[in-house]
Parts: structure tokens; C-alpha cells; sequence
């Protein structure tokens, strides 16, 4: 009789009995015995054979492959399970049991397991592997000597309490343990890294008393990485549990590697360091080249001592990605200093026309781009560009982009014309996945005439001195620039009377969102529009009209893009 238990997911707790000698376990419910759902399981994704009154499991060439407690299974190859053993397909995880388990999950046989002699083939008086619980270091807690956990946390405590470092924090952890094992001659302590899942040894000690050459106590970054058993490293991350072997030389549960017959390591232990929110962020080990070094109280006392080192661990790590955050804060309000020293520091000062300009990046910094270039003839040109995206990506793409549009617009004659060359200068840097919508003016005073191109950018809007509104340059829109080559651009032309006003903007404007996530303007609801059209005076009354219209509608809602609006027009 066999059983499986599921461990998370909606299905948590349920049990399944491996009544057949053949259980198929994949999406397909045709062909599979137990049926699974989440994403990437494979059809027939693997197998479970009973023969006898062993059971095994092997992956059937699935696609994101099958792992027995954290390792990955080669493919058609059987592995034999054993009680407590962890099946992990995709995000589904079972635990393997000979006997009905629980409904809560508690082991039968209590918190410490000690394996017998029979089941690993005799090894004399002493059991070769014991294994204890650090998942569960409250309920353990009975079972170490207060003296020896008193003394293994005070310890830890005093020596961690001034310490937020993690290259600081490993090798004081390993100095208390010398102490507290006075038997150990090799300590190590090895970090899972956060993103890659890697083991990283961030310290070791090696007891030059009996006879071996001490090691750097912080591992530099490419020094040979060390050998661990892989039964450790199961029972350790896998399933949290710490390790005590008398004899590593002859215990079957531990590889013959050249590693462990070169050091004669023999009494070993591992523990797990556990937070209180049940993550392993690390493993310490402590051996020697004796045999019967090491007994279950002390394995009990380091498992005590290892999660109140992963508190200090994690601590460490919080006080460093707290630094960092710092440094990109620094960074970022440093970033958001030279972007707005790219922008216009004033508006132009034309006689007979006013201007109004804003502009408010959603992050630090932005996409959007804004610039008055004075030309030929007392000419202005007005550019107002929107890069795809938000944030520093976009923002880089801005910073060359504000020097491009200068210079295009310097050297070329109409305001279509400079659009064509930034379209082909975007175009050959072959950014994928980015593009710029860019509204481009020309004005000139003298006649009062306004020249637009437009690549992809919304029409202006005109509300004239009488309160009519016009959209001006929908039938020009070309393409963003950067989307192809041979992009075209054509112009149109509008003439401003005194009073009228021109209002420029990107699409922070009308993208502003309410609670209730309604658009500020949209083909169904134009409330730009008809603000406009209701708001009397010059373009700076217009322009902080409008900016205090978007506040009021998306107050209890986050800014969601770029907002950048010119104003400008004759004066009345």
C-alpha cells in the first residue's frame, strides 16, 4: 500500500493510493491515472510502477522535466521511492507514503527521524543517518538542552547583533560554532542565491589544530566551488531537514566521491538555516575525520543555532537590498535632475504671443519630450514627442532623441521634411519593441501661421476665441517614427487670430484614469474637448484649466503615463 499527499495548490491535502501497478501522472485524462492542470504539464508526464513492495517513479521525456526532492530526473530512468520523498511536477508538489498519512501533515513516527540500521544494511551500533525538522524549530524545541541552545543563541546574538553584512554575518556564524563544537574540524556555510537558486559558499573554517591548511573565511567569488553530497543537499533544501552521519566513509545514503575520500571526512552534519516564514536561505555543514564525532543533541543544538543564523541572514540581505533601493533612489532622482536639464528652462518670449508648457514624468523619469527651437526668419519650431514605454529604458531613448530632433530641425526647410530624417535616423539603430510619436510645429509670428506634421501623434487641438474647438492634422497622421523606413510625412497649415488657442499634448493627458478606471477623454466621452471649449483667457489660463481638470478626475488613482502640454497663441 502507497499513498500520495499533495502539498499546495487548491488540491493541498489530498490524497491519492497508488492502487496499480502502473500510475500515469500528466494532463491527458485518457491516458493518465492522476490528471494535472497547471501549465507546462506534459501529456504523459510521468510514471509510477510498483514492483513488488518497492515502488518507482521516472520522467516519461516530459518537457519540463520531473524532480524527486529538488532533482531532476533523467529521462526513462527509474528511481526507487522512498518515504518522505517529494515528487515535483511543474508547480504540483506530492509527498510520497508507504502508510496512510494525516490529515495535518504530521509525521507519524514524531519531528526526529532516526533511520534504522536494517533499511541502509547494518552499519554496528550507531545509525549512519539521522535527520531532524528545522521547518519546525518551535515544536523541536523541547528537545535541545536549554544549557547547550541557551548558550548556541546567546552566543549567536551577541556575536550578529552589530552585523548587516552578509560577508560579515557568515564568518561570525562559523566563529560561534568553532566554539560551540569544539570537535569539528571543517565548517561551511553556503547560501541559496535568491535569483538563480545557486549555491553560494560565503564562508569557511578549517581548525588549523588538526593539521589542515585554513581557509580564506570569506570564499572569494571565483574560487572552485565545493562538492556536496547529494543527499545532503536533498534532505537539507528539499525537505528542510538537517543531517547527522556518523561515517560518511561507508553510509550508502552518501556518494563515494573523490572529495570525501581525499579529506577522510567521516562524522558530518548539515542543517538547514530556516527563516521563521519556513524559506531555507542556507545550509551550514560541520565535519570531521573521526568517526562518532557528532550525536543527535548535537545535531539538535545546531539546527537551534541555524535558524536563529537565518534570521541574521535575512536581516542582512534586507539591510543590502535597502542599500541598494538607496542607490537606485540616488540614481534615479540624479537621472530625473539631467532629463529636465534636457527640457525647455523657459518659455519662448515671442512679442504678441503667449506660451504655457508642463510637463510631469510618472516615475522619476519619462518618455515624453518637449523642446522650442528657435529658427530662420524670427521662426519657432514647437516639437512634443512620446516614447513608447515609461522609465529609464524610455528615457534614454528621449535623451538622443532631444538632440536628434534639433539638429533635424535646424537643417531641414519644413517641419514633414525633419520628421523624414529622425523617422530614418530612429529607423537604423534598430531598436526593436520602441517607437516615438511625435506632433512637430512650426510658427511664425509675423503671419500668424502654423505649420504641423504629425508621425502618429494625436491632432492639436484649436479653441478659438469665440469657445469653438477644432482638431487640426488627423487626415496628416504618418507613422511613429522608428516603425518603417520609407515613412512619408505631409504638413497642413492653420492660421491663429488673436485669442485663439493652441493646445499640444501627449497621451498622459488623455490616458488620465478615474478610480473606476475610466479614460479623462476618450471617442465616447471628449471631456478635453468640451474643458476646453468651457475655459476662457490665454494659454496659461487654459493649460492650468486643464492640468486641474485631469487632478480632480483621476484623484484616488496613480498618474499611469507621461504628461507633457504646450499652450500657445496670439495674444487677445
Amino acid at each position: 500500500m502507497a499513498f500520495l499527499k499533495r502539498t499546495n495548490g487548491e488540491s493541498a491535502g489530498q490524497i491519492i493510493e497508488l492502487t496499480q501497478d502502473r500510475t500515469i501522472i500528466g494532463r491527458s485524462p485518457d491516458h493518465c491515472q492522476i490528471v494535472l492542470d497547471p501549465n507546462g504539464v506534459s501529456r504523459r508526464h510521468a510514471e509510477i510502477d510498483r514492483r513488488g513492495s518497492e515502488f518507482f517513479v521516472k520522467d516519461l521525456h516530459s518537457r519540463n522535466m520531473t524532480r524527486i526532492n529538488n532533482v531532476k530526473l533523467l529521462p526513462g530512468v527509474d528511481q526507487r521511492l522512498s518515504p518522505g520523498d517529494r515528487i515535483n511536477i511543474c508547480d504540483v508538489e506530492f509527498v510520497f507514503h508507504l502508510s496512510p498519512p494525516s490529515e495535518d501533515g504530521s509525521a507519524a513516527g514524531g519531528e526526529v527521524v532516526i533511520v534504522s540500521d536494517a533499511e541502509y544494511g547494518g552499519y554496528g551500533e550507531f545509525p549512519p543517518l539521522h535527520t531532524l525538522d528545522a521547518s519546525r524549530s518551535s515544536d523541536m524545541a523541547s528537545l535541545v538542552k536549554p544549557e547547550a541552545k541557551l548558550k548556541a543563541i546567546l552566543e549567536i546574538t551577541r556575536n550578529l547583533s552589530t552585523e548587516l553584512t552578509i560577508d560579515h554575518v557568515a564568518p561570525r556564524i562559523l566563529d560561534s560554532l568553532m566554539e560551540l563544537f569544539p570537535q569539528a574540524e571543517r565548517l561551511f556555510l553556503v547560501l541559496v542565491d535568491p535569483e538563480t537558486k545557486r549555491l553560494t559558499r560565503k564562508a569557511s573554517k578549517v581548525r588549523p589544530s588538526r593539521g589542515r591548511t585554513n581557509f580564506n573565511p570569506v570564499a572569494p567569488a571565483d574560487e572552485t566551488p565545493m562538492t556536496m553530497s547529494r543527499s545532503l543537499l536533498n534532505h537539507v533544501l528539499g525537505q528542510k531537514k538537517a543531517v547527522l552521519s556518523q561515517d560518511a566513509g561507508v553510509d550508502k545514503n552518501l556518494p563515494i566521491s573523490a572529495s570525501i575520500a581525499d579529506l577522510k571526512i567521516r562524522s558530518v552534519m548539515c542543517a538547514p538555516m530556516v527563516t521563521p516564514t519556513g524559506q531555507a536561505v542556507g545550509i551550514i555543514q560541520l565535519d570531521t575525520s573521526d568517526r562518532k564525532q557528532f550525536h543527535q543533541e548535537d545535531l539538535d543544538v545546531l539546527t537551534a543555532v541555524a535558524g536563529q543564523a537565518a534570521i541574521s541572514v535575512q536581516n542582512a540581505q534586507l539591510h543590502e537590498s535597502l542599500l541598494e533601493r538607496d542607490r537606485l533612489d540616488r540614481d534615479l532622482k540624479i537621472a530625473e535632475q539631467v532629463q529636465k536639464r534636457f527640457l525647455p528652462q523657459a518659455v519662448p518670449t515671442i512679442p504678441g504671443f503667449e506660451f504655457f508648457a508642463h510637463y510631469e514624468p510618472a516615475y522619476e523619469v519619462g518618455g515624453d519630450y518637449y523642446d522650442f527651437v528657435p529658427l530662420m526668419d524670427d521662426r519657432l519650431a514647437i516639437a512634443l514627442g512620446d516614447v513608447s514605454g515609461k522609465g529609464v529604458s524610455a528615457a534614454l531613448m528621449m535623451a538622443k532623441f532631444s538632440g536628434d530632433t534639433r539638429y533635424c530641425i535646424l537643417t531641414e526647410n519644413s517641419a514633414a521634411a525633419a520628421a523624414g530624417v529622425l523617422n530614418s535616423l530612429l529607423f537604423e539603430t534598430g531598436i526593436e519593441e520602441k517607437f516615438i510619436t511625435l506632433s512637430l510645429s512650426v510658427l511664425n509670428p509675423r503671419t500668424r501661421a502654423l505649420s504641423l506634421a504629425s508621425a502618429g501623434h494625436m491632432p492639436i487641438l484649436v479653441r478659438r476665441v469665440d469657445g469653438r474647438v477644432e482638431e487640426v492634422g488627423e487626415e496628416i497622421v504618418g507613422f511613429p517614427l522608428g516603425i518603417t523606413a520609407d515613412a512619408d510625412y505631409k504638413e497642413i497649415e492653420v492660421t491663429l487670430n488673436p485669442g485663439d488657442v493652441v493646445v499640444i499634448y501627449s497621451d498622459g493627458v488623455t490616458d488620465a484614469r478615474d478610480p473606476n478606471e475610466q479614460l479623462y477623454d476618450s471617442r465616447d466621452n471628449r471631456r478635453l474637448i468640451r474643458r476646453l471649449a468651457e475655459t476662457s483667457g490665454g494659454p496659461k489660463a487654459v493649460g492650468k484649466a486643464i492640468l486641474q481638470s485631469i487632478r480632480e478626475f483621476s484623484s484616488g488613482h496613480d498618474q499611469t503615463d507621461d504628461i507633457t502640454l504646450i499652450c500657445l497663441g496670439p495674444s487677445a
